[in-house]
């Protein structure tokens, strides 16, 4: 009898942490994420044209040389400059098809799907010249010939993706996670990292975490040190549980935000962040890390190396939403959701706001 209780409390141990991890695949290599990477390589996007891994960008160059010119790089090319597609835009029209050969949209198209930057009619332009492409520039002979590397790569990003407690985004949060984590390894991306969502017709969710890839080793391999990359997987998986809190609070937030924006513009638009709702929810992206690195005893050296890196990239109130998190979390009783809190939020953004000449701005 005492080896079945044994065995049943290992049984049900074992079944708690495949739930949890229902909710998070391993990583992987995508190749709907690569191959739209080197188009907008081809057609020389600058946040696309990384060579940190070089071992892999030159394989790159050297395959897709001839077709810089294709009929699918120039529309790429024209629709960069008139409407600014690019960045994250890129990604998520990545997760938005469906697999090689014919990218099939996931979801139907609409003004703001896949991107607002897209449009419907360039989305799907895009798609049909995309097929193309496809079978004149060879492209399932070269993710063939790369295979190996995309599993070794995803292999090495292993650690990085066990040390990731899924269960504290449903404690901190309030919210029960039931969308789908999905973590993607870029290996043309460089340092670009990029987080986002697709909602199904029948209501289910997967969340993306898009991870660049921007050191290797002394071979030229993509290696991926803990200190560099967690904080970067929990920045993008944050952004879900976030995003709709700026969206839904935009009316409340219209005070404060604007104006804290005004003060920052110039770095936040350097980091792509062109608008003020941006703005908001990337601070509480970054402030949600480093209450995470809080509860997780990460040393104070590294949790000061973070929180230096958010108020020289502008966020100069950092420090006091973080402590705001911490407020919110030492009265769950009376805040069981992040979202219950966000009246308090407001408030707070109100005083930065109020008080941004209060804060250390280093001018460039």
């Amino acid at each position: 009898m005492k080896k079945i209780s044994i065995l049943l409390l290992l049984l049900l141990s074992t079944t708690a942490f495949a739930q949890d991890n229902l909710l998070l695949d391993k990583p992987k290599v995508d190749e709907r994420v690569e191959l739209l990477s080197i188009v907008f390589r081809l057609a020389d996007s600058k946040e696309y044209s990384s060579i940190r891994y070089k071992t892999y960008t030159d394989k790159i160059e050297t395959h897709f040389a001839n077709y810089k010119n294709h009929k699918l790089i120039r529309f790429v090319k024209k629709i960069r400059l008139l409407n600014g597609v690019g960045y994250d835009a890129v990604m998520k029209m990545a997760f938005h098809i469906d697999r090689a050969p014919y990218f099939k949209p996931l979801v139907e198209f609409s003004k703001t799907i896949p991107e607002e930057r897209w449009g419907k009619k360039n989305a799907l332009k895009f798609i049909k010249l995309l097929q193309q492409f496809y079978v004149d520039a060879q492209c399932e002979e070269f993710f063939k010939e790369n295979s190996e590397m995309y599993q070794e790569v995803s292999n090495r990003f292993i650690p990085i993706y066990n040390h990731l407690d899924v269960k504290w985004y449903k404690d901190f949060y309030g919210k029960e996670p039931k969308e789908k984590f999905v973590i993607i390894n870029g290996l043309g991306n460089g340092n670009g990292n990029y987080g986002g969502d697709i909602v199904f017709q029948n209501g289910e969710r997967q969340v993306y975490a898009i991870m660049g890839t921007w050191s290797v080793d002394s071979l030229g391999i993509a290696k991926f040190n803990l200190k560099d990359y967690f904080p970067t997987l929990l920045h993008e998986f944050n952004h879900s549980f976030v995003n709709y809190l700026t969206e839904q609070n935009r009316a409340e937030l219209q005070e404060s935000g604007p104006e804290l924006f005004k003060e920052v513009k110039d770095k936040m638009k350097k980091q792509a962040y062109s608008e003020w709702e941006t703005m908001i929810s990337e601070a509480m992206v970054r402030a949600a890390v480093i209450k995470y690195m809080k509860d997780h005893k990460f040393a104070k050296a590294d949790i000061d190396k973070e929180t230096q890196q958010q108020l020289k990239r502008g966020f100069f109130w950092i420090n006091d939403l973080v402590e705001e998190l911490e407020n919110y979390d030492h009265h769950r009783d009376t805040y069981p959701t992040l979202e219950s809190y966000m009246p308090n939020i407001i408030s707070a953004y109100k005083k930065y706001a109020e008080h941004i000449g209060d804060y250390t701005i280093e001018k460039e």
